[in-house]
């Protein structure tokens, strides 16, 4: 972690109520989108700002820092790949099992709002994979929420 993530970091904790789950949040679509993207500043996050005004509806301040630190994460992902896909699956996991209320922050139906079909083979499977991986993770903590994406199909 470079020292400019770092203080972002230590300062958003400092002055944002619900960080950590704001943060898990984050690092969920980094980890779908960037397989999409060649760099992060090629990635068009059009998408993730309408479901950021969804969650977050009338905090604009919530909406733009979610909106960074996706783009933060979404940059360190693809510098470091592919090491760092397996590191965020397994912060992700290791989250989800240390907090089981974070597993309500995996919504599936805006997850795979972002899964394409215009991507290379290899890319698309990766998105499946991650996908599947985050349907699993909050069904492990028996997450209600998501119950919604299988009735409705």
């Amino acid at each position: 972690m470079s020292i400019k993530t770092w203080l972002l970091t230590v300062f958003r904790e400092l002055f944002l109520s619900h960080y950590e789950s704001l943060e898990f949040r984050a690092e969920i679509f980094a980890l779908i989108i960037a397989p999409s993207c060649k760099s992060a500043k090629e990635c068009n996050f059009t998408l993730l700002k309408e479901i950021a005004e969804e969650i977050y509806k009338n905090d604009r301040h919530r909406q733009g820092v979610f909106l960074n630190i996706v783009k933060e994460y979404v940059s360190i992902i693809l510098r470091n790949a592919p090491a760092s896909y397996d590191e965020a699956v397994k912060d992700i996991n290791n989250k989800v099992k240390a907090n089981k209320k974070l597993a309500v922050k995996i919504n599936m139906i805006h997850i795979n709002k972002f899964l394409r079909d215009d991507l290379s083979e290899n890319k698309q499977l990766l998105q499946q994979r991650i996908a599947e991986f985050l349907e699993e993770a909050s069904k492990e903590a028996s997450c209600p929420i998501n119950s919604a994406k299988h009735e409705s199909l």
